[in-house]
């Protein structure tokens, strides 16, 4: 979508985005349970006794990028006042729509700010309007003033719309800043190739290094025998679009790619699955190892209210729900990589379906024929195709889509496709283009709140709502929850939120997706981490690549 850190929030931009720019904190590589480390700062920000005011310490000697936005070509040190500069971006309301909520209401004057940019209008200038919440003490070193205790306020510092940019690079590239990025991450892009190739090459400057801790076994699968070392290990990283399926995987086989996801096809010649196991087939143990693990995200199906047949009628929307069979969909065109979802949350957060009790629509198509002759759709009489969008045009896509189309069909709904790719697809959600669409939300922090946001009405479109859903109810009830710990207390609240999902309907909880693929053997250093970049801490057994190509 963009790779101006504060214009997106998809999952493809997030795969780039953390090779060119850093945020002040991240996520330990290596240890379980996911925890926050310090990324730009040289520690974790020092909260005050009443928990409203954090210092935060910025590393000293980071640099940006080498760029003819600055003087000389050359990268200068990142201070204090880029962070606000980057905050301020963050906020303003002509540039960001899809993050906001992650520090909304949270930092002292930064929704005012927010308010300002809105009055004044595209291209403001952001220096003449204050944040009166954050204050610089010197060079690499500030605080930041919160309206009230907020125990889900750091996490907003690990995502990537609120790394941090330089502000000569937005001054000099204006609109095109999106393609031409200057921050201070492990990699530069270097070039893209007009048949879509992105080449990212090493900063030689960047400022990380690889962990000494892990989880337990680490040490043994050969995950820290790095430690200490600069990173990026690896020179650089092509990455190459390929938009079906085959060729990626011929060029997987062919030792052209390092790692990749396994598509449908794929997955039954590579692997072989044992129940709820899966290994690699016989005759390729020696050359790739796989991994999975259940993702924290869910897919589901999401229906525009703004859409003047879906919005208005309640019980299409809950017949339709109905004809979605997620069970299908997993054994038939997944293989079993991922299972039923009974909520927003997914399966391995606190507040998920394990700790509410929370139950959702099955596949029962005598249920979907009640439900749409209540609805005045008696066997689909009268009732208009629907048209269901998706973000690619692939195989699998297609297959996807005529698995739902013949179960609606067997009810007498007629449906029609719309694929595009995916940042078409995003502006066609985002405006309220769509009628329905087939979606997912990747976790951005490890807390249920996350994905109940999703239906939050302040939330609505172009926000994180794609739904456009409001409902009084709803909103009450995720408010009260929202910076409550963990417990019976915040379930409670997450049970009822579920209850209205489920009679009101804006969504189909599809199902909480295995992340699955597989790997070189000469890839080293991989382990899968859901919440921040593999890439830096990845480098290439180079005799052993050689060994396995012959």
């Amino acid at each position: 979508d963009s790779l101006d850190p504060q214009r997106q929030l998809d999952t493809t931009s997030d795969e780039i985005v953390p090779q060119l720019y850093s945020t002040l904190l991240t996520y330990s590589y290596l240890e379980r349970p996911y925890k926050l480390v310090p990324d730009l700062l040289d520690r974790m920000p020092e909260p005050s006794p009443d928990k409203l005011t954090y210092t935060f310490h910025l590393r000293k000697g980071v640099l940006f990028h080498a760029d003819p936005c600055f003087p000389g070509g050359k990268g200068r040190e990142l201070i204090s006042d880029d962070v606000l500069f980057s905050l301020k971006r963050f906020a303003d309301s002509n540039l960001n729509n899809k993050s906001w909520f992650t520090l909304e209401g949270a930092v002292v004057g930064l929704d005012d700010f927010r308010a300002a940019t809105r009055k004044a209008g595209p291209g403001a200038d952001l220096s003449a309007f204050p944040v009166p919440g954050f204050k610089k003490i010197d060079a690499h070193t500030f605080t930041l003033s919160l309206t009230h205790d907020n125990p889900l306020f750091l996490f907003a510092f690990a995502l990537t719309p609120t790394a941090v940019v330089p502000e000569e690079a937005v001054r000099l590239y204006k609109d095109q800043f999106g393609v031409h990025p200057v921050g201070t991450g492990p990699f530069m892009l270097h070039n893209v190739e007009r048949k879509g190739i992105l080449h990212l090459v090493r900063n030689p400057y960047f400022y990380g290094i690889y962990p000494s801790v892990g989880a337990p076994g680490d040490a043994e699968k050969g995950l820290l025998k790095d430690a200490g070392k600069h990173l990026p290990l690896a020179d650089g990283i092509d990455m190459p679009l390929i938009e079906e399926a085959q060729p990626a995987a011929l060029m997987f086989l062919k030792g052209e790619l390092d790692w990749r996801g396994l598509d449908r096809a794929n997955f039954s010649k590579l692997v072989k699955r044992e129940g709820s196991s899966f290994r690699v087939a016989d005759e390729f143990a020696s050359k790739f190892d796989i991994y999975w693990v259940r993702g924290l995200s869910v897919i589901y199906y999401g229906f525009n209210l703004k859409d003047p047949l879906l919005g208005k009628n309640k019980l299409l929307r809950q017949a339709l729900a109905h004809l979605v069979d997620t069970q299908a969909e997993i054994e038939v065109l997944l293989n079993g990589r991922g299972q039923k979802l009974h909520s927003i949350v997914p399966i391995d957060l606190p507040g998920s379906e394990n700790d509410t009790g929370a139950t959702t629509y099955g596949y029962d198509i005598v249920a979907a024929k009640r439900l749409l002759a209540e609805a005045g759709y008696p066997g689909g009489q009268g009732l208009p195709p629907l048209t269901v969008s998706y973000s690619a045009t692939g195989a699998e896509t297609r297959l996807l889509f005529d698995q739902l189309k013949g179960k609606f069909a067997a009810a007498g709904v007629q449906l029609k496709a719309d694929f595009t790719d995916n940042p078409t697809f995003i502006k066609n959600v985002e405006s309220g283009n769509a009628q329905i669409f087939d979606y997912g939300w990747n976790v951005d922090y490890p807390d249920a709140e996350d994905f109940y946001q999703l239906l939050y009405s302040k939330n609505v479109a172009p926000g994180p709502n794609y739904t456009s859903f409001s409902d009084p109810a709803y909103d009450k009830a995720y408010e009260a929850s929202r910076y409550m710990p963990n417990g019976p207390v915040r379930y409670a609240y997450f049970k009822t939120m579920n209850a209205i999902i489920m009679e009101q309907a804006p969504m189909v909880f599809d199902y909480n997706p295995l992340r699955f693929g597989v790997t070189q053997k000469w890839l080293l250093n991989f382990k899968r981490n859901l919440l921040t970049s593999e890439a830096r801490f990845l480098d290439i057994d180079q005799a052993r690549k050689k060994q396995g190509l012959k």
